[in-house]
């Protein structure tokens, strides 16, 4: 359900949301809404969800061979390694 509001803003506050809806395309509501929820938060159940999530797959690798850094190491090729500062592997294509 929404709620339909109204709001005084300074001049600045204005010009600032203006040029921001200008540029994105988004709606002065949508933008005002968003900055409520960056404020906010869109809800302590959403956050707390996040932070499960992210608790359950820490260290998901830790067991796993190769390492994180040998695997990527794996998956860099020719001018990603010389980018890297490493010598590209023969096998690199161009």
């Amino acid at each position: 359900m929404a709620h339909r509001t109204q709001i005084v803003l300074e001049d600045e506050q204005y010009r600032l949301l203006k040029a921001e809806s200008a540029r994105t395309g988004a709606s002065l509501g949508a933008l005002v809404r968003a900055a409520v929820d960056d404020r906010l938060g869109r809800s302590l159940g959403d956050q707390q969800e996040a932070l499960a999530v992210l608790q359950s797959t820490a260290g998901a690798w830790a067991d796993l061979s190769p390492d994180g850094e040998q695997y990527v190491d794996r998956l860099r090729t020719g001018r990603w390694r010389s980018v890297a500062g490493e010598p590209a592997s023969a096998d690199a294509s161009p």
